[in-house]
Parts: C-alpha cells; sequence; structure tokens
C-alpha cells in the first residue's frame, strides 16, 4: 500500500509519454506523406507540361493515355511514343520544375525503346546549371524519358526542423524524468532505511532508560542527601532523554500515516489536566499559567495528538518565552480555536517560515542553544494538527512574545 501511490504516478507518466511519442509520430507521418504526395502531384503536373510542350513542338495530339508513370518514390519515367529533342528537352524539364516550386536536384536519361539502352544522362543540381556535354543523335521515335531525384526523402525530412527541435526535447524530457525517478526512488528507499534506523534505535533505547529511571527511583529511597543530588541529576537527563526519544517516535509515527483513533475529548479539561502537570514539571521556573476563555462541547479527536500539541506549544513557550504562558480557548458550531501565547523575545520573521520544518532551531548568539532537543516539537506540531484536519498559524514579533494560533474542527 505505500508504493501505491507512486506506482500509479509512474504509471501515468509512462503513458502520458508514450501517447506524447505516439501522437508526435502520428502527425509527423501524416505531415512527411502529405509533403510526400504534395511532391509527387507538383513533378507529375510538371512532367505532364514537358509532354504537352514536346507533342506542340512536334504537331501531335497529347497521348490518350497517362504517359507518365511513378516507378518509385522517387523514380519517373515519360513514355511519348514520339520523337524527343535533346536540346530543349533539360530546359522544358527544369523549367516546369522550377514553376512548380520544386528546389531539388534531379537527373535525367532518355532511353531507346528498341535496344532498351539509355542513350543520354544528365544530373542538373538545384540552380538548374547542367555539365556540357555531347549529345547524341536519335535514330527513331522510340524514345522515353525518366526523371529522378536523388534526394527526394533527405530533402522532405529537411523541411521539420520544428519536429525535429520537439523530438529531441521530447528524448530530452524522458532522459529527465528517468533520472528524476530514479533520484525519487532513491531517496525514498533512504528514507525508509532512515525510518527504520530511527525507529529501532528509539525502541532500543527505550527499555534501558526506563530501567535507569526505575533504579534510580530505588535508590533515591535509601540513598544520602550527598547521593540524592547526583541521582537528581541522573533522573533528570533520563527524563530528558526520554523526552527526545519519544519525539522521534512520535514524528516517526506521524508520518506513516497510519489510522487514526478518534474519541469525544473535553478540550478544556483536558487542557486543564496538562497544565497541571506541566506546573509541577516546571515549578523551578517560577511561570505564571493562564488559561482564559472556554469550550464547553466536546470534540471528536485524537487524544495522543491533541496531548503532543498542548505539550509541545506549551513546552516551547517555557523554554524559549518570558514567565508568563497563556492559553485562551474559543468555540463555536464548527470548530475550536486554541492559543498559546508567551511573553518571551518572539521569533525573528525571517525564521518564522521556518520553525516548522524538522530538525530546525531559530538560531541564537554563536550558534549556541541553551535549550537542548532535536527540534521536533514544533514539527510534531505542525503534523499532528495537519492529520487532525486543522490549521495553525504563528504570530511573532520582536520583544512582543509569540502565539501559536490552532483551529480545530469539533466533528
Amino acid at each position: 500500500m505505500k508504493n501505491t501511490p507512486i506506482r500509479v504516478l509512474i504509471i501515468l507518466a509512462v503513458l502520458s509519454l508514450i501517447g506524447i511519442i505516439g501522437t508526435q509520430v502520428f502527425w509527423l507521418n501524416r505531415a512527411i506523406e502529405q509533403q510526400d504526395q504534395v511532391f509527387n502531384y507538383n513533378v507529375q503536373v510538371a512532367l505532364r507540361n514537358v509532354v504537352e510542350s514536346l507533342c506542340e513542338a512536334n504537331g501531335k495530339d497529347f497521348p490518350a493515355v497517362n504517359p507518365i508513370e511513378q516507378v518509385s518514390g522517387n523514380y519517373f519515367i515519360v513514355r511519348t511514343n514520339d520523337r524527343i529533342d535533346l536540346t530543349n528537352l533539360e530546359y522544358l524539364i527544369s523549367a516546369e520544375i522550377k514553376k512548380r516550386a520544386i528546389s531539388q536536384e534531379f537527373e535525367y536519361g532518355v532511353y531507346d525503346c528498341a535496344n532498351d539502352q539509355m542513350v543520354y544522362a544528365e544530373n542538373v543540381n538545384i540552380a538548374g546549371e547542367s555539365t556540357v556535354s555531347v549529345m547524341p543523335v536519335l535514330k527513331n521515335d522510340e524514345y522515353y524519358f525518366g526523371v529522378y531525384f536523388p534526394n527526394k526523402s533527405r530533402n522532405l525530412f529537411a523541411g521539420f526542423d520544428l519536429w525535429k527541435f520537439t523530438t529531441l526535447l521530447t528524448f530530452a524530457v524522458i532522459i529527465f524524468f528517468g533520472y528524476a525517478l530514479f533520484v525519487i526512488l532513491r531517496q525514498k528507499r533512504l528514507s525508509e532505511v532512515q525510518k527504520d534506523f530511527i525507529n529501532n534505535v528509539s525502541h532500543e533505547l527505550k527499555t534501558p532508560l526506563a530501567t535507569l529511571s526505575l533504579a534510580s527511583n530505588t535508590l533515591l529511597e535509601k540513598a544520602s542527601d550527598k547521593d540524592n543530588r547526583y541521582l537528581k541529576i541522573i533522573q533528570t537527563e533520563v527524563g530528558r532523554l526520554q523526552k527526545n526519544v519519544e519525539d522521534i517516535l512520535h514524528s516517526s509515527q506521524l508520518e506513516s500515516r497510519s489510522p487514526l483513533k478518534m474519541e469525544k475529548v473535553d478540550v478544556q479539561h483536558f487542557i486543564k489536566t496538562i497544565i497541571g502537570e506541566l506546573k509541577d514539571e516546571y515549578a523551578s521556573r517560577m511561570i505564571q499559567w493562564e488559561i482564559k476563555g472556554e469550550a464547553k462541547n466536546q470534540i471528536s479527536s485524537n487524544r495522543k495528538l491533541l496531548e503532543n500539541i498542548i505539550r509541545n506549544l506549551a513546552d516551547n513557550a517555557v523554554k524559549y518565552g518570558g514567565r508568563n504562558v497563556c492559553i485562551a480557548l474559543e468555540q463555536d458550531s464548527k470548530s475550536t480555536r486554541i492559543e498559546v501565547s508567551d511573553d518571551g523575545k518572539g521569533i525573528p520573521k525571517e525564521y518564522q517560515k521556518k520553525v516548522f520544518d524538522k530538525f530546525y532551531r531559530v538560531p541564537e548568539a554563536q550558534n549556541q542553544h541553551n535549550e537542548k532537543g532535536f527540534g521536533l516539537g514544533l514539527q510534531i506540531v505542525a503534523s499532528a494538527v495537519k492529520r487532525l484536519k486543522g490549521k495553525i498559524v504563528l504570530q511573532s514579533e520582536i520583544g512582543m512574545g509569540t502565539t501559536f494560533k490552532i483551529t480545530l474542527p469539533n466533528g
């Protein structure tokens, strides 16, 4: 199921490229066929006019049967069944071909029907010039001549520069698409390996951390005052590590897109409970907590995600804010709005668009962070709000504090 969207995308892209190439080849063939038909028609008209001129010069009527036969794509023979004036033949052919706007080199030859042999041949270039040669004396009237265009196919295709360009462009798109697909699949594979590694390491860390926490709690009951000080340091650091591990796990779980368990939640009571726990956790910091407004009606939500949202925003307000944290509630028939504000130094505007990025932390003086962490808190908040089909907005000014405004649907 994970790869279904990518497979669909690949199939659609491949079908689109096949369709584009097929359409281009089809219309290119049609254009070449039409160009070829026009060329053949013009040549036949030109040769017909040549026959008429020869007949007129000989005082004969035009043959009842079509005297022109196209033997191949670029070779035409003309049966005059009459005397051919070699001195005028080349001039007549060149003049008629130029009149029909055919700018191709051609060769012509005269054949003796009785002996089935060529008695005269000449090559004429595009400019209508030919080499000077000695013309034979024709002995009888049983002759016909042929006209050959040696470069017809190449010259016909030479007129399709736009088609050539679009074809090259199409191949460039195909190559780019193939490379992009390769990069996407490789990045996807590396991302999956990274997620598996993070999940495995996080789960492996949870067990020893829980053991350390339990052992330190047991030792605290019997330890002396001096030992208590060190054991409390151990407990604090273990708690911080547990928080970091939980953040990593929550971040991975949010990206997994697994189905959510939705249930009715009394938002106001839920937030009061979390704030009560945070008051005890941050009692040493002397933070002033305030809850304003009310949300009387329950909403349908996921308790774990909602807790992650409130805890991470409140945690950020304590760590990077001032001494006052305010949580405001507002509710109507469709949505519930939660605002978490602090009176800290604020976030510069140039960093506000990046604070929800994974592992991003707002730079501080000399790139030293007083508060430790991985930069996952706000990324978890944004992902959780998105999964709950809500919206989050950041408002912050330097020296005026920071406010995160969250809007969640009621049902």
